[in-house]
């Protein structure tokens, strides 16, 4: 029997390595990401943040980055918009943006054992989580 590939559920942003999702898919096969660049044949790079967040939403895919300045900023803007945003999970200040294996155990640990089953939207989780 062959296993079905998980359904596209995370999407790494222009600033996150393909590097990082690549590490994504050797800890967990078939896990559910793909980088901006490969995701409608790369048409949100260097777009607008918050159109992105809404097309996230739509597509039902929660955006993964390091942009702690604006995109929650942007998130906020869509929301009293009356808009929504698919989710963000953003990487805190200790995670370095050239050490993929972590990052990649940060996103993959915390999807399996709980982000998978979340109502993602409007929702900003920050890794590594707090104590």
């Amino acid at each position: 029997m062959t296993k079905r590939p998980a359904q596209l559920r995370l999407l790494a942003d222009e600033n996150t390595s393909h590097r990082f999702v690549s590490a994504c898919t050797r800890l967990r096969r078939n896990f559910p990401i793909v980088h901006i660049a490969r995701w409608q044949d790369g048409s949100w790079l260097g777009l607008d943040d918050a159109a992105l967040l809404i097309s996230c939403a739509e597509a039902g895919l929660v955006l993964v980055a390091f942009d702690r300045a604006t995109l929650p900023w942007h998130a906020g803007q869509v929301v009293r918009a009356g808009e929504s945003h698919g989710g963000l999970i953003l990487f805190r200040r200790t995670v370095r943006s050239t050490n993929y294996g972590e990052q990649a155990r940060l996103v993959s640990e915390f999807w399996s054992s709980q982000g998978q089953g979340w109502d993602w939207t409007n929702r900003i989780v920050y890794l590594p989580k707090s104590p």
